[in-house]
């Protein structure tokens, strides 16, 4: 069924990017692996249709741990970091907290789109 799913989507659109999230990411109500899928329709002008194109993947942390629980961000001396308003930093790729994390998903995609020339980020 997924083949099916896959071929389907294929056929009537492009596949930019698949965020594969950490298998904890809905704990603790499932621990079922999940992955997110950036898809553009095909358009004559938009979005050419082509045989071959790079896709746009990443996966590393989820930011909770086996029981769900989330991770939060220590500085060098052991003590949980807070973002601007206050509130604890996630210790996730997803993005970089301004600054806070190493560069994350959010900007990687950014950059991995401005050097593909995507349509819709030109």
């Amino acid at each position: 069924m997924i083949k099916q799913i896959r071929d389907f989507i294929a056929q009537h659109g492009r596949f930019f990017a698949v965020v594969g999230l950490h298998g904890n990411t809905f704990k603790p109500h499932t621990g079922t692996k999940t992955s997110v899928l950036f898809v553009q329709k095909w358009d004559d002008e938009l979005c050419p249709k082509v045989e071959d194109y790079p896709i746009f993947c990443r996966q590393r942390k989820g930011g909770k741990d086996n029981s769900g629980d989330y991770i939060y961000l220590k500085n060098g001396n052991g003590q949980y970091k807070f973002d601007k308003n206050g509130h604890l930093i996630v210790d996730h790729d997803l993005h970089g907290y301004g600054g806070e994390l190493q560069t994350g998903i959010a900007e990687a995609f950014v950059d991995w789109a401005q050097s593909e020339n995507l349509s819709f980020w030109r």
